[in-house]
């Protein structure tokens, strides 16, 4: 069977578009974002190492839009949630996910 011009056209044209919108965002965030991130991430391991039973070389700390990821462990399970805690108070923190086991002694 053979396809009229036209027809290759609007072919060629549905096969742009399908590609096209599977291309996803394109644009990266903003340095600012990663700024905030950053002293995000900053500010919530200077409020961890202030909490007793929590040693900062045993919790690790990301930031992701706002969003801080606590993981390791602490000293007892008050100690761990009071570094969830520490963590909520920091000035541009959106929320908090944790994982956090207790140590065993």
């Amino acid at each position: 069977m053979v396809m009229s011009r036209f027809s290759q056209a609007c072919a060629i044209a549905a096969v742009c578009l399908a590609v096209g919108a599977c291309a996803g965002d394109p644009t990266p965030p903003a340095t600012a974002q990663y700024t905030d991130d950053a002293a995000i991430t900053q500010g919530v391991q200077a409020a961890v190492l202030g909490v007793p039973g929590v040693h900062p070389e045993q919790v690790e700390v990301s930031t992701l839009d706002g969003v801080v990821t606590l993981s390791g462990a602490a000293n007892s399970e008050l100690a761990a949630l009071n570094a969830v805690q520490a963590a909520r108070q920091v000035t541009g923190v959106k929320k908090v996910n944790y994982d956090i086991r207790v140590a065993q002694p």
